[in-house]
This record gives structure tokens, sequence and C-alpha cells, in this order.
């Protein structure tokens, strides 16, 4: 695997990879209604791609394909994902420790996410501890994550 910081290249692989991991790996933790207010099936490419230009993600590939990305901006991780097909393989803790080690080198002593249930043991494992439960309604649907932090 190889990590890379944004490439326009693959703009439209990225929702594609969030709306499929969210509605492939997050279904045991929430509903269909659930699913569909956070990662809607109609790809909205146009705000993706302007979404994109601001964060510019950090990029996953491994063989030329986009297997994770992740948005890491001053002290905070959005939008960490890993392909569904591609997890429990490795990928997504070289892809935490690489920005565990950005956030070193930028002298960042605190680290925030706000972790989906279905993430959440994931972010425990590597020492993120849990500040407070939220709930966002999105949709006329409520979702539950975890604001974690890491020291």
């Amino acid at each position: 695997m190889q990590i890379i910081k944004y490439n326009k290249n693959y703009s439209k692989q990225i929702p594609e990879l969030f709306t499929n991991s969210i509605h492939k790996t997050c279904n045991k933790d929430y509903t269909k209604e659930q699913l569909n207010a956070w990662a809607k099936l109609d790809i909205d490419y146009e705000a993706w791609e302007k979404r994109l230009d601001k964060t510019k993600p950090y990029l996953a590939i491994d063989d030329k394909k986009l297997v994770g990305f992740a948005e890491f901006y001053e002290d905070y991780i959005d939008c960490f994902y890993i392909h569904h097909e591609y997890q429990g393989k490795g990928l997504g803790k070289a892809f935490l420790l690489y920005i565990l080690k950005k956030a070193r080198q930028n002298e960042i002593k605190k680290l925030r996410v706000d972790a989906s249930i279905t993430a959440k043991p994931f972010f425990e494992k590597y020492g993120f501890k849990v500040v407070k439960r939220n709930i966002i309604k999105r949709d006329n649907q409520l979702l539950i994550n975890y604001l974690m932090t890491f020291n």
C-alpha cells in the first residue's frame, strides 16, 4: 500500500468508496434508512469534488486502486474509510499509524475523531478514548457516533 496526498484522478472513486464502505460494513449497527441518510446511494459527485478540493485527503493506494482515504487537518481525523474488501488485512492499521506519525511530525499532541458505532472498536484498539456520545440528525434520521480522542 502506498499513501499519497489527494489526486483528482481519484475524485469519483472516493465518494464511491465512502458510500460502499458505509452500506456494506455499517449495516449491522445502523438501519437502512440511517445508512441512506448518512451516505446517499445517489452520489453528488460535484459536491464531493468541491469538498475534496478543500480537504485534500490522504489516499491509500494498492496497485493503482483506491483502497482507503482519510481527511486529516489540524487535530481532526475525518472520513477515515477503508474499502470493504480490504478491511481486516492491516490496511486500516497502517493508514492510521501513518496519520499518527504525521500528527507527531506536526507536533499535534491530541487528535480527535468522530467514530461511528462500527468504527469505535477499531479506534479504541489503537488507544483512542470515548469523550462523548453524539446524536446527529440527518434527513430525519438520528445517527449515533462517538467523539474520541488520542493523546
